[in-house]
């Protein structure tokens, strides 16, 4: 089951509220002349050489189950790869951010969509997530009052963010 993603009004990127210029494009929406387009996996790689000619600005949205490793080839070509949770009891969105920023080195804009909660942001920041669609409105609140519920100690080091052992105990991390 894949969950219709719309079109969001605003998200939270470098710690502010900002208006989304990104839209979803459907699969048998004609191409637009100009703009920033989000497309599935599945046509953005069929399409790719024809969209690379093109003046739109391009992303991708991985549905869960869907596996990064298929875009290693094609990151140069995307500005925003939008990573779906289709619940906030899957999981595999983190994964995903995790492959695309730690093992495929992706330096552009991740964005997790899908209903989403505050407890989940912590732990997306930390595998490179760094824009949220903003659909929730109690989630909205929370990070205009600059809540992202960061967890600061960690037992596994991950690459997107420099960590350094915590005093005592060498298997815990810590940001610095």
């Amino acid at each position: 089951m894949t969950t219709e993603l719309k079109k969001t009004t605003e998200i939270f990127k470098n710690d502010k509220i900002v208006a989304d210029d990104w839209a979803y494009i459907a699969e048998d929406d004609a191409l637009p002349a100009e703009g920033k387009f989000i497309f599935s996996l599945e046509r953005f790689l069929e399409e790719e050489q024809k969209l690379k000619k093109t003046k739109l600005s391009l992303g991708v949205v991985l549905r869960a189950g869907e596996k990064a490793e298929k875009l290693a080839d094609h990151l140069e070509a995307l500005e925003l790869i939008a990573v779906d949770f289709p619940s906030f009891a899957d999981g595999r969105g983190f994964s995903a951010a995790r492959i695309l920023r730690d093992g495929l080195r992706y330096g552009g804009e991740i964005r997790a969509v899908g209903p989403f909660i505050l407890d989940q942001i912590g732990f997306m920041l930390r595998v490179g997530i760094n824009s949220f669609a903003l659909d929730n409105p109690r989630l909205r609140a929370d990070l205009e009052s600059g809540n992202l519920n960061e967890v600061t100690a960690y037992t596994q080091p991950v690459f997107a963010r420099k960590e350094a052992p915590a005093g005592t105990r060498p298997w815990a991390r810590r940001p610095i």
